[in-house]
């Protein structure tokens, strides 16, 4: 039988990683947009070689799974920055905590998506936009940031809350290499009690509520937005 208390006792539990499990997939989302504005740029411009390698990062992503590509970043990235450091003359041992390859593993991954996103909301902006602009007078700088970026937003910010959900959700692997998030208190919560069920109960229903929570609110920004 499913112990209400135990589910009670597990969800105060949960709570006390959700501020940590907020903040990292909010760090994650922004540097994944900076990778990601980055990507679509080289895309739209076709620089050479650059753009080569980004169509191989892509189609990288999109074949691998997510924990796949944790696990690598796991267990290459510390070598890779000794080797790194070893050509630069630095030697000593190099070790990355989890938590550093959580955020570099995630941010690589979630660009890709954030560069199709971006790359989707400058194609939508008419492209006689940017002919006004260099008519009135704008450089190429003053035209981004004052006539196509304000569109562009428009159409890209409700997909940059969908991903944050998507992030807070998929940080759910943390575990995997030692970082408690909100699946991995639940885990510890079952080891403690014994109540594997109540716990993943409690998992769920706080995934839901913060789902719930701030889907409501962006749809709230998103609205302020529209009408901006």
């Amino acid at each position: 039988m499913i112990k209400a208390a135990v589910i009670w006792e597990d969800i105060r539990a949960i709570l006390t990683v959700v501020p940590f499990t907020l903040g990292t997939a909010f760090f994650i989302l922004c540097a994944a947009i900076l990778l990601g504005l980055l990507i679509a740029v080289i895309r739209l411009n076709n620089v050479p070689v650059a753009k080569q390698l980004a169509h191989v990062f892509i189609h990288y992503t999109r074949g691998i799974p997510l924990i796949i590509h944790l696990y690598l970043a796991y267990y290459a990235l510390p070598p890779l920055l000794q080797s790194a450091l070893g050509l630069l003359g630095v030697s000593g041992t190099v070790t990355v905590s989890p938590f550093a390859v959580l955020v570099v593993a995630y941010s690589l991954y979630a660009a890709v998506g954030q560069s199709e996103n971006l790359r989707g909301a400058f194609v939508s902006v008419e492209p006689g936009q940017w002919d006004a602009s260099y008519a009135v007078g704008f450089t190429g700088w003053q035209a981004m940031r004052r006539i196509i970026l304000p569109q562009a937003l428009v159409v890209a910010v409700p997909v940059f809350f969908n991903s944050y959900l998507t992030i807070i959700k998929g940080l759910s692997l943390a575990f995997t290499i030692g970082v408690t998030d909100i699946l991995a208190q639940a885990k510890l919560c079952s080891a403690a009690n014994y109540s594997y069920l109540e716990a993943y109960i409690s998992a769920a229903l706080v995934y839901w509520g913060l789902c719930g929570a701030l889907g409501f609110v962006f749809r709230k920004i998103e609205k302020v937005l529209t009408k901006w």
